[in-house]
């Protein structure tokens, strides 16, 4: 659902929340007030019926006052809560775009100093300072899905193999096999976040030299696309927590939140990901989107 639903949503549950207590409370009054007169009428005497319909008007315009008084501070809530959700998301995009200019500017210059630089090919800091930047940036985008859960994504048709080998470029130490291919309805944007996480976490917690990408077609109209590591793996428990929020045994060094955001995109794209450990050692990711028609 996209934010301007949710808000429009939150804003029509207040109103009718307030209405329908507001009607309840006029119509127990109007009630009260007709059964107090039914009983005058019957000779019930004047003073206790007059005393009952006093205090049924005051209470009663008591009661409607403090329910109109929580509903206007309930809708007021939100929209001051909306506001500043707007506010700290535009902030948010503002400063992740500067920040991500910045480290494009900076991968753009380790670059060039990798290829006019003589040496550089085994410069360890170099190397480092690649890795650094591509980790900085995935952080980034990683913190900024977060911040905007619920932005809006643009479905289209992608090759999985050709945006898995684009993906692979940034991690030149890694070794990736692609074997078949398939069209997806994904957000490109959100779908390399996703590939990106994926080989992070094989190169960085896994340590990782290769990874086996198997690319294929479902029945069911699906795309299933495995991505096997030759890394170390991880026990049992832990592959159970992959993916959940900030689930992890404590012996697995790092967060989860990119695994987490990845099966969250994934799901806004009627998609999922499954994990497993693979058939000798290292981790097995399973991705499965809808294929393109």
């Amino acid at each position: 659902m996209k934010p301007f639903f949710h808000r429009r949503l939150a804003y029509a549950g207040a109103v009718a929340w307030l209405v329908l207590t507001v009607a309840l409370a006029v119509w127990w009054l109007v009630f009260g007030i007709g059964q107090a007169r039914q009983l005058e009428s019957a000779g019930a005497g004047a003073t206790p019926a007059g005393r009952v319909e006093r205090m049924l008007v005051w209470e009663g315009v008591v009661f409607i006052g403090l329910l109109l008084s929580g509903g206007v501070l309930l809708i007021l809530a939100i929209h001051r809560e909306s506001a500043r959700r707007a506010a700290v998301e535009a902030f948010f995009m503002a400063f992740t775009h500067d920040l991500k200019t910045s480290l494009a500017s900076l991968r753009l210059q380790a670059d060039s100093l990798k290829e006019d630089l003589p040496g550089a090919d085994g410069n360890a800091n170099l190397d480092r300072l690649m890795k650094d930047a591509v980790r900085l940036q995935l952080q980034l985008e990683n913190s900024l899905y977060y911040a905007q859960r619920e932005g809006q994504l643009y479905v289209e048709s992608i090759s999985m193999a050709d945006l898995v080998r684009r993906v692979a470029v940034d991690w030149p130490e890694l070794e990736v096999q692609v074997a078949g291919d398939a069209r997806v309805r994904a957000d490109e944007r959100a779908l390399v976040a996703v590939l990106r996480n994926v080989l992070q976490n094989a190169v960085v917690h896994g340590g990782a030299r290769s990874v086996s990408v198997q690319i294929e077609r479902s029945a069911a109209g699906q795309v299933t696309t495995t991505l096997a590591d030759d890394g170390r793996g991880a026990p049992a428990d832990v592959i159970r927590s992959l993916g959940r929020p900030l689930a992890r045994a404590a012996a697995f060094h790092g967060s989860g939140v990119g695994l987490l955001i990845s099966q969250h995109l994934l799901g806004r794209m009627r998609g999922a990901a499954r994990f497993g450990a693979a058939a000798r050692r290292g981790l097995t990711v399973t991705i499965d989107l809808p294929e393109a028609g």
